[in-house]
């Protein structure tokens, strides 16, 4: 008899074990960052940018942002009796908005980014001017704003130390009044 129970206290004992050795199943990728390119040049780098504002893709849209010491630009309508929002906006602030924007948009789909090249300059073999008129349509339930914002974004691309591109700095120009992307972030932004 005590054989016996020595024999089933190592069954039970090996069950225990090989129960903590079972593997899970294997979980599908995370769909949100499956089409992220790497952006080695700045071109992929605005693809990437214009596919997670079609696709309100948070973590997308933050990769295409240097994160120590970014800084935005709003237009000067937007920044005028705002200066407090916009005096040390940061990469988390830029975080905030597309969160933001995220909980209350009324439709999903159909948003889009439009961007026209004006200007293209190269400072170094690790920066880029870029300017270009845009055009961005985010499908809000917001009656008091247009779903049409226009404008024009100057765009500061610098490489990381993974040599992808990436947004330091962003200027924001109004180009037809109370339509600017800068506007949309203030109405967002908290």
């Amino acid at each position: 008899m005590v054989g016996f129970k020595r024999i089933m206290i190592a069954c039970l004992w090996a069950i225990s074990i090989l129960g903590c050795l079972r593997t899970r199943d294997v979980e599908p990728p995370d769909q949100q960052n499956s089409d992220w390119v790497s952006p080695v040049d700045y071109t992929t780098l605005l693809d990437n940018l214009k596919r997670s504002v079609s696709q309100l893709n948070v973590q997308n849209y933050l990769r295409c942002f240097r994160a120590d010491g970014f800084v935005f630009v709003p237009s000067t309508p937007v920044f005028t009796g705002n200066e407090l929002i916009w005096g040390d906006w940061s990469w988390q602030d830029e975080q905030t908005w597309f969160n933001n924007i995220n909980e209350n948009i009324g439709l999903s789909n159909g948003n889009s980014l439009q961007l026209q090249e004006v200007g293209l300059q190269s400072f170094a073999a690790d920066s880029i001017r870029y300017v270009a008129d845009y055009r961005l349509r985010m499908n809000h339930t917001d009656t008091s704003l247009t779903v049409e914002f226009a404008g024009q974004a100057e765009f500061l691309f610098q490489l990381n130390s993974y040599n992808e591109w990436e947004i330091s700095k962003w200027v924001d120009f109004e180009t037809k009044v109370d339509s600017s992307w800068s506007r949309l972030k203030l109405n967002y932004v908290q």
